[in-house]
């Protein structure tokens, strides 16, 4: 089985009692069967109070809803209770895995860090996206049909984002252009195409005029209103978007966003979430994710003193950890907001 990873994992050390913002926190945090049974048969009062937490959902899956709390067994050093007395048998397999990703395709599976934790949007924005592929131990699965195609699309995604001749907004407007290509043959059931859009897209460099397009503002005032509608978990990221569309409101000038980091983002973004296609069909959404959450990360900024770090990491904490708001955006930019839309927003000027 082939296995796929970012260059910059295995820099990552969790900051544990050292982070800002501590992942134990404010979420509901599932636990898996195996962790559950185990809770069961704690005795004593660690055992009663970890029982007291545990919720059961409509299907008996267990969880901690922490409801925008702290974890109850968080402790004053911000570290973990339960690991400290039990070990790594104490902590669910989500505390174990966080603030790892890891999707299976069958024939590859595919690693990453969420952007959701400082240290790994840290990692993520200073570091170019360079995969290493290596084998993985364990029986390779059936490889959906969508795969190879989708993995050479991605590439070309990829690459255009790193076009240096142009600006990022140029760039994020090429992929989406591409993006769309793509959309077409998949909708049209024609994916033996793709290889003949990769090979086009890799020689030249679309855009569309800037008069072709929305008014810029209210392109991301749209995209803002649609965050707003989501489920929001932090009161933070509340705040934050109402002063965005105060802001674009206003009509005054914004600084022009860190290209780098703006198109490293964009890169995460892809890496992420582009291969969902192969299960459904549908690269587009994904494209525009990354072009319209880079743009939202780079106008909302200026208005956090820890810049666009800490936008990009309440934006992933919000939208890639919930998987309602996913589908809610899927939703939008299929029926609610239009690829001219998003296009004008990632334009970035």
């Amino acid at each position: 089985m082939e296995r796929h990873e970012p260059s910059y994992m295995k820099s990552f050390r969790c900051l544990a009692g050292a982070c800002p913002q501590t992942c134990c926190q404010g979420w509901e945090v599932p636990i898996d069967r195996e962790t559950a049974r185990y809770y069961g048969t704690l005795p004593g009062e660690l055992g009663e109070r970890v029982r007291a937490m545990l919720t059961t959902g409509e299907e008996g899956e267990a969880a901690f809803l922490l409801r925008g709390d702290p974890c109850p067994f968080l402790t004053e050093g911000k570290l973990c209770e339960l690991q400290l007395k039990l070990g790594e048998k104490g902590i669910g397999e989500i505390c174990r895995s966080h603030p790892r990703f890891s999707y299976d395709f069958g024939s590859l599976v595919e690693k990453g860090l969420c952007g959701s934790c400082p240290e790994t949007a840290r990692l993520i924005l200073e570091n170019d996206l360079v995969l290493c592929a290596a084998r993985q131990e364990g029986e390779a699965g059936e490889a959906p049909s969508l795969l190879a195609p989708l993995l050479a699309a991605r590439e070309t995604a990829l690459g255009l984002l790193a076009v240096k001749e142009a600006t990022v907004g140029e760039r994020l407007q090429a992929l989406l252009l591409f993006a769309n290509e793509v959309q077409v043959a998949l909708d049209e059931a024609q994916p033996e195409v793709i290889p003949q859009l990769c090979g086009l897209y890799g020689e030249e460099f679309p855009l569309l005029a800037p008069d072709a397009l929305p008014d810029r503002r209210e392109a991301l005032d749209a995209g803002l209103d649609l965050l707003e509608r989501l489920e929001i978990l932090s009161e933070d990221w509340k705040a934050l978007l109402s002063r965005g569309r105060e802001l674009l409101a206003e009509g005054k000038d914004y600084p022009a966003p860190e290209e780098a980091r703006l198109r490293r983002a964009g890169s995460y973004f892809l890496y992420r979430h582009w291969l969902r296609g192969v299960w459904d069909g549908d690269v587009l959404t994904w494209a525009e994710l990354a072009a319209l959450g880079a743009a939202v990360c780079a106008l909302l900024a200026p208005l956090r003193e820890e810049g666009f770090p800490e936008v990009f990491r309440l934006f992933c904490l919000e939208i890639e950890h919930d998987r309602d708001n996913l589908n809610a955006l899927q939703d939008a930019f299929q029926k609610e907001l239009s690829l001219a839309q998003v296009l004008s927003a990632a334009g970035l000027a």
